[in-house]
């Protein structure tokens, strides 16, 4: 396979964002930098995409993948109701940024919006902050996302880095940008109801995140 040509991300115009944005809903898989690692990811609601993603990482098909969402309104329709203010107080404070939300989510026969992942009981949710790639998620596009590393291998730092280069022939479409990721990945918390727990210390702290629950803005 060969690997695709890098697109830089800096240098596009709307129109370009627009087309990429396309591409990528109509189930392209694509390589791009966030605010945290490098990703792999692709349209969540395009099936055989998600499952490209999951071979190309050797990811344990029970485990569904992060999604990355332009904004919050996309997530309360799938959320369970009783997490929704929970995860608004954590959204106000931490979004754009590097908190994953894994939340209980409600079937998609209730929404208009197919919910990713229909047999999950649950998802992680996040809105990066990434200047480049919220105009990619700006016109409602839901990203199933990982990061660019085979599963229970370390985090690859760059795009030329030693195991990049077989994950990036297995997309259609390298995305870089000037911004490069920070090379912490993100910290995640599940939410039930109006408590939580860390399943990841990352880029924010626990102390953080329990600040944010107390209301008081880290």
């Amino acid at each position: 396979m060969v690997r695709p040509e890098i697109i830089m991300l800096d240098t596009c115009s709307d129109a370009d964002i627009r087309c990429l944005s396309e591409r990528i809903a109509a189930g392209a898989v694509a390589v791009f930098p966030t605010d945290t690692v490098y990703g792999i990811g692709c349209n969540a609601a395009c099936a055989s995409s998600v499952a490209r993603v999951f071979a190309a990482k050797h990811r344990d098909a029970t485990k569904p993948l992060p999604v990355f969402v332009p904004d919050i309104a996309r997530v309360l329709p799938w959320m369970e109701p009783v997490t929704c203010v929970t995860a608004q107080r954590f959204a106000s404070v931490f979004w754009p940024g590097a908190l994953t939300i894994v939340v209980g989510v409600v079937g998609s026969g209730l929404h208009t919006q197919p919910l990713p992942y229909p047999e999950a009981s649950s998802i992680g949710f996040r809105v990066p902050r990434h200047a480049e790639l919220l105009r990619l998620l700006a016109g409602g596009l839901v990203m199933a996302q990982t990061s660019l590393n085979e599963s229970g291998e370390s985090v690859i730092a760059s795009l030329d880095a030693p195991g990049a280069a077989g994950l990036l022939e297995q997309a259609d479409m390298v995305l870089d940008s000037r911004r490069r990721p920070e090379g912490r990945p993100s910290t995640v918390v599940r939410l039930t109801g109006g408590s939580w727990s860390m399943l990841r210390e990352g880029s924010i702290s626990s102390a953080d995140v329990a600040a944010a629950l107390a209301g008081e803005v880290p």
